[in-house]
């Protein structure tokens, strides 16, 4: 089985808040930054609604997927598995993929040249940046540099509607929020206080 994003559509509020978590963890961004950049860079997963709906678009891991059976250059690979990864070196934005896709799911987004004979952006600059197709990967790469089990979108759901189905089949949602630590330091406070009153006493 082939891990997923899921959705529990009735709990969507189309606040957004899934997308800037998108563009925040595929290009390194906090969340702020994301925020303001949204004109510029793109998210991987979007929200659609309607009159009676609200959803989010996100690639299906299709299989045989059409976007991977249409690119010309190899972009786009599939593996026995099923799982798609992309290339990005060898993507010309010719758009086919995103004809291809069924659901809407490719976009294009700009990401940045790879350094060339190891010479880095010198600091303070904003690294050039071509354009490319992209489609949800599952925040792989960010997942597996962070050390979590969930993606940016899923973490960034105010009301958890976002999901994983995992390769064993397992559907995995984020709790519902925690108390926030400044009411629980509000307690603590409130009985050092009762304790210090009994001292004096």
């Amino acid at each position: 089985m082939r891990e997923k994003v899921i959705m529990r559509p009735d709990r969507c509020k189309a606040c957004r808040r899934c997308e800037v978590a998108c563009i925040a963890a595929h290009h390194g961004f906090d969340m702020k930054e994301a925020m303001k950049r949204r004109s510029e860079f793109g998210p991987r997963v979007r929200v659609v609604k309607g009159e009676n709906y609200k959803t989010t678009v996100r690639c299906h891991e299709c299989v045989p997927a059409p976007c991977v059976n249409i690119c010309p250059t190899g972009a786009l690979v599939q593996d026995e598995n099923g799982v798609i990864s992309m290339h990005p070196e060898l993507c010309m934005a010719c758009e086919m993929c995103m004809d291809a896709c069924p659901y809407g799911a490719v976009h294009l987004d700009k990401v940045p040249f790879p350094a060339v004979d190891g010479v880095e952006t010198p600091e303070g600059e904003e690294p050039a940046t071509r354009t490319i197709a992209v489609r949800c990967d599952l925040c792989r790469d960010w997942r597996k540099a962070n050390g979590k089990t969930m993606t940016a979108c899923m973490e960034a759901c105010p009301a958890q509607a976002i999901g994983i189905l995992t390769t064993d089949g397992h559907t995995i949602f984020p709790e519902k929020n925690k108390p926030k630590p400044a009411a629980v330091k509000q307690v603590a406070t409130k009985v050092d206080v009762d304790a210090a009153e009994i001292t004096n006493r």
